[in-house]
């Protein structure tokens, strides 16, 4: 499938030492502003994710290079360590911390802001595009296709054997961020709703909504739901060993409910994604 569309829309200002890493708790990325072509309207792609629509991010940020793990989620939540291993997942420190609900990475990222003076939060969903594509307009940052090691644990889990998700063993993409391509589901800010065609500049999601962004894919996903386009929606209450999330430090804060003007809801297109997530 041919992305003509991106070809020449992603336009971004790499700093020089945009991968390099911060020495904090959670250690994070350089994100430069810049615009891109968010979604995909090609043949094979899901019927939400157009229409493409050019999305202006005007702020650097920094992202978390990995999901957050066990160990650094259990020094904010110690009695979420009963939940290790279950269903066969997510056993040791260094692995992705999953059964967590929306508001449970809220709380995370609230708790974490306190203790350290600063702005942290889940990531928007065009920041979270926007980061995994890194600057390419391909399906996954990796080009039109995934390499094997990006979805190493799929079988295993069809076989409920244990899988690891031990964070950071496949290669990172140009912003030195790990795992945006599987491992775990990961839980954005927005509200689900279907697209506008309007270009926009840092959007957060509509004001209200019955399901939350997650994207990324995970172990338990199809190659499809991999793609960096990919969108899913889940009740924010929703608890899954497929789910996680990571986080990202900004200039400023936005209101969990959503900073940006409503956009058209389309109840249908929220149903369907939800049954396209069952059906996972």
């Amino acid at each position: 499938m041919k992305n003509k569309f991106f070809l020449l829309a992603i336009t971004f200002c790499l700093p020089i030492h945009s991968q390099e890493v911060s020495k904090s708790f959670i250690p994070m990325a350089e994100i430069p502003a810049g615009s891109f072509y968010m979604g995909s309207d090609g043949l094979g792609e899901d019927f939400d994710e157009a229409p493409i629509h050019q999305v202006i991010i005007s702020r650097p940020f920094r992202m978390g290079i990995t999901e957050i793990t066990n160990a650094q989620y259990e020094s904010f939540r110690p009695e979420h360590r009963a939940l290790r291993g279950k269903n066969g997942v997510s056993l040791e420190d260094d692995e992705a911390v999953v059964n967590v609900s929306y508001s449970d990475a809220v709380a995370f990222c609230e708790w974490l802001s306190r203790k350290e003076g600063k702005n942290y939060r889940l990531p928007t969903e065009a920041e979270w595009e926007y980061a995994c594509r890194a600057g390419t307009y391909t399906l996954f940052s990796t080009g039109d296709g995934l390499p094997a090691v990006y979805h190493r644990n799929q079988k295993v889990v069809r076989d409920f054997d244990p899988v690891s998700l031990k964070v950071a063993q496949t290669p990172p993409n140009t912003f030195g961020l790990y795992d945006m391509h599987g491992n775990v589901e990961e839980w954005c800010l927005d509200w689900y709703a279907s697209y506008s065609a309007e270009k926009q500049k840092d959007p957060a999601g509509p004001l209200a909504g019955e399901f939350r962004v997650t994207r990324g894919g995970s172990h338990h996903t199809p190659e499809k739901y991999l793609r960096s386009a990919n969108r899913l929606a889940m009740l924010p209450e929703d608890k899954h060993s497929q789910t996680g999330f990571r986080i990202v430090e900004a200039d400023t804060r936005l209101n969990v409910s959503g900073t940006s003007a409503p956009v058209p809801f389309n109840q249908e297109s929220v149903k369907n994604t939800s049954i396209k997530w069952k059906k996972i």
